[in-house]
């Protein structure tokens, strides 16, 4: 198997991390809004999971458009996904999330970085898009467990049939 075949193989594994560090930004998040003594603590932490985050968001979406062109889910002339009721729609919108949670995390990582005093907490912005990622996050995380088929198929409906069994092929 050559690397980059292991690499798409592995999205369902490399998910986890940015899923993790997004829903755990957000108590430290809301934890450093508050100024006064003792809050750099806190911006440490906001900024270190930011930064594993968008680290591994952008490995896990690198393997998940890899898979999804390996499997044929990817027109690599046009750059889009299939948006077809049912499966096609649901591997779009499962795409546009992971790419989402990319942009939210960098940005979010920025907001975090800018110029503040040492008694500032990090400010609304940066908790705007704390919670902004999580969500999307959740929702990229939500419909690759629909693609899957480990979600019952009744609650995947999402303009169009409802998925039934394991809807992606397996992995060559």
């Amino acid at each position: 198997m050559a690397w980059l075949d292991w690499y798409a193989s592995r999205h369902t594994w490399l998910v986890h991390l940015p899923w993790s560090a997004a829903l755990l930004l957000i108590v430290p998040a809301i934890a450093a809004q508050r100024g006064g003594r003792g809050i750099r603590p806190w911006w440490t932490t906001c900024r270190y999971l930011a930064l594993i985050g968008l680290v591994a968001a952008v490995l896990t979406a690198g393997s998940g458009l890899e898979s999804a062109w390996r499997r044929g889910l990817l027109d690599l002339a046009t750059g889009r996904l299939p948006a077809a009721p049912g499966l096609g729609r649901l591997t779009q919108i499962h795409g546009t999330a992971g790419l989402l949670c990319v942009l939210l995390s960098a940005s979010c990582l920025r907001a975090l970085y800018r110029k503040r005093q040492d008694h500032q907490g990090i400010g609304l912005p940066a908790l705007a898009l704390a919670l902004a990622w999580g969500l999307v996050a959740w929702g990229a995380v939500y419909t690759g467990r629909c693609l899957v088929g480990r979600t019952p198929a009744s609650t995947c409906l999402l303009g169009g049939e409802a998925p039934q069994g394991v809807l992606l092929p397996p992995f060559r």
